[in-house]
């Protein structure tokens, strides 16, 4: 049965998805199949496939020659988008109708392409993709830039100045003549875009007619062609394949769902009836009058993103790094607009905070007016918020409870975010960086000759006498102090966050690493951990271990969008996640194939950290025990030789170290917090 996919996406020089630069290169030779080599750093990229594309290279007649070369053409892509985050591709990913026979889908791909992309002025470089019989599509990389008539790259956007009714130039408020930047092309506006989703289902319905097809496709949604039953969505090639391989995929799950659903409903009342029931979910909904959608609108477009919470508290965090790395910059004509511009983002920011605010604050006072709102924070307000229209209803006491302790630990995530790079490696190393700043410091007030019993009068003999050293101290103190900030902050998320899942641990029995082994542990396994439960952990299914272990040990550059696209929760820049990973693929070694084994070995955690992350060694410790368990069971080759994993201990000693001597006084504790219930929220009487 003909579906309707048509998707797209602009390909920018920085990954969305990891940050990391991306060549136009490489995106070519993975949908092509052809090997191509950059040459801005001469690497090659060659991406094998069971299926040979079947490959095209469109291009307007003014185009120059060398555009039908595919090396050649991405590579002057390369050349001519300069920018570190420029956009170098338009990419759109198109199902192609199964009815048809090979060659007529090629045909109506290539006439529509000519027709909405080639015709406007666009290269179009093709590839026809039938990896899966089940699932023919094609991908398109088009140009963003379009050719002058000589054949050489053209401009993308002009500027169109501004001018009063004198004739004058308008100025900004930097005396720079005023302008309006205008696209050279259409290419971007959303018109067309949805023209080209129109054209496609248009040509791909005229194909079918042509070839005695009654099936028809539509760009339009359900809803809008008034067909009152739920829509499936495109499955593709990766989630087919795993269901032929006996996985099981969330996309194909989905749409048995979905069509068993459909298959139901046997006359219009009971789908009316349905429609009704989530018409009712409207109840609670956003309230801002038109001028606060106007001006968060103008806000949007302004800050270039999308207005949230969230959003607003990152882009906050952004500038005051910004601010940083000027301050103490020269003072200059880029200073000074660096300057301005933070200002103005900073009030943009504060307007999009006062709406968002106020907003919150009349829901909350219309739907609980019992509850004293000048005591919740932003985060708390808008999140109540968001629950409640979430869940159709008022909330508790108790969930609001729950709000306030998930915005707190929220935040102190994002605070201690804020001070490190890397978290895991932080918890790794933390003792020994505070050695060695506390050796450092020692060291430094003994050379300085600073002493306790006259402590001010030798700091300013010190500052006098070796200002170099001197800074040097206060660089050192100020290091150990961001230090014990973190390390504090780390351990009160964690405590937190243990205290939830683990009620009857005692934290203060715990280290900061085996806090943090803990909650990584948690969240390895989806669920808490108990010692009845240790002996037969197990997250992944044999055959996802084997396909992770590929994609961990291969070369492909996206390979982490693969790992990301099939296991979304997989934390790959994690070294425990990756140690805990390993080591149930240990457990389950003798039913991995052989080559599989020495894959294993190959995976490193303390490659994922930082290069201290080799002072700590627990992971150390532990990655050699697997390794060795690996090697044990490739000499004996045995299933008597089975390792049972080195985790398990671990884990268990974590656990048994607990702080109530009974059941009893568990239950009592449980009991006795329960009981105590906040009431900063409330000022009138129960609800």
């Amino acid at each position: 049965m003909a579906i309707y996919h048509f998707s797209g996406q602009i390909m920018s020089r920085i990954s969305k998805q990891t940050g990391n630069p991306k060549s136009p290169l490489a995106c070519a030779a993975y949908r092509s199949g052809e090997k191509l080599i950059d040459e801005v750093d001469n690497k090659a990229f060659f991406y094998k496939r069971e299926v040979a594309p079947v490959t095209h290279i469109l291009a307007p007649s003014h185009a120059p020659d060398w555009v039908y070369d595919r090396q050649k053409l991405w590579n002057e892509v390369n050349k001519i988008e300069k920018n570190y985050n420029a956009q170098f591709a338009r990419e759109f990913n198109v199902a192609l109708p199964v009815e048809l026979s090979k060659d007529q889908q090629e045909k109506l791909t290539l006439e529509f392409c000519q027709k909405a992309f080639v015709d406007r002025g666009m290269v179009a470089d093709i590839a026809i993709h039938r990896d899966d019989e089940s699932n023919p599509h094609f991908h398109v990389m088009l140009t963003v830039r379009p050719f002058n008539e000589d054949g050489s790259w053209g401009v993308k956007a002009k500027r169109e100045y501004k001018f009063n009714d004198q004739g004058d130039h308008i100025l900004d408020k930097n005396g720079k003549k005023a302008f309006y930047k205008v696209d050279t092309t259409d290419w971007n506006s959303k018109d067309v875009f949805n023209s080209w989703r129109k054209l496609w289902a248009d040509k791909a319905n005229q194909y079918l007619n042509e070839n005695g097809f009654n099936e028809t496709i539509s760009h339009l949604s359900n809803e809008d062609r008034g067909i009152e039953q739920m829509p499936t969505i495109h499955e593709g090639y990766v989630a087919r394949k795993m269901e032929k391989n006996g996985q099981k995929s969330d996309r194909v799950s989905l749409n048995k769902e979905v069509k068993k659903y459909n298959k139901t409903i046997s006359d219009l009342q009971k789908y009316k009836a349905k429609r009704e029931q989530l018409n009712y979910q409207n109840k609670f909904a956003r309230k801002f009058s038109p001028m606060e959608k106007k001006e968060l609108s103008e806000i949007a477009k302004q800050l270039k993103m999308f207005v949230s919470v969230h959003s607003l508290s990152e882009r906050k965090q952004q500038l005051i790094d910004w601010k940083k790395s000027i301050q103490f910059t020269k003072d200059s004509e880029t200073k000074l607009k660096q300057l301005s511009r933070i200002e103005k983002e900073e009030n943009l920011i504060s307007t999009a905070e006062d709406i968002l605010n106020s907003e919150s604050t009349r829901f909350i006072e219309k739907n609980y007016p019992t509850w004293d709102v000048n005591s919740l924070s932003l985060d708390e307000k808008v999140l109540i918020v968001e629950k409640t229209i979430e869940n159709n209803r008022l909330l508790s006491e108790d969930e609001l409870d729950l709000i306030e302790e998930e915005v707190y630990s929220n935040n102190l995530l994002k605070e201690i975010n804020g001070l490190l790079h890397n978290r895991y490696a932080f918890v790794l190393t933390i003792n020994h960086r505070l050695e060695s700043l506390v050796t450092a410091r020692n060291d430094l007030e003994k050379n300085l000759g600073i002493t306790s019993s006259a402590f001010e009068s030798s700091l300013k003999r010190a500052a006098l006498k070796s200002p170099k050293e001197f800074e040097m101290l206060k660089s050192v103190i100020k290091h150990t102090g961001e230090l014990f900030k973190a390390r504090d902050l780390i351990n009160e998320f964690y405590n937190l966050e243990i205290q939830k899942l683990y009620p009857s641990i005692d934290v203060n029995k715990l280290s900061l690493e085996e806090k943090e082994i803990l909650i990584v542990g948690t969240e390895y396994y989806e669920e808490p951990i108990t010692l009845e439960s240790i002996p037969s952990l197990q997250r992944y299914e044999v055959e996802d271990q084997l396909k992770i272990i590929n994609l961990l040990t291969n070369d492909d550059p996206f390979r982490n969008e693969k790992l990301e696209e099939l296991y979304p929760t997989f934390q790959v820049n994690n070294p425990r996640y990756l140690m805990l990973f390993k080591d149930e693929c240990l457990r389950n070694i003798h039913k991995l194939p052989d080559y599989a084994s020495v894959k294993l070995k190959e995976i490193d955690p303390e490659k994922l950290a930082e290069n201290e992350i080799s002072k700590s060694g627990l992971i150390k410790e532990m990655n050699m025990k697997m390794n060795d368990e690996i090697d044990n069971f490739a000499t004996n080759n045995s299933l008597t030789a089975i390792p049972s994993g080195v985790t398990n201990g671990l884990l268990q000693g974590i656990l048994e170290q607990r702080n109530f001597a009974s059941k009893k006084q568990f239950e009592d504790d449980l009991k006795n917090k329960s009981s105590k219930k906040k009431n900063i929220h409330r000022s009138g009487p129960s609800l």
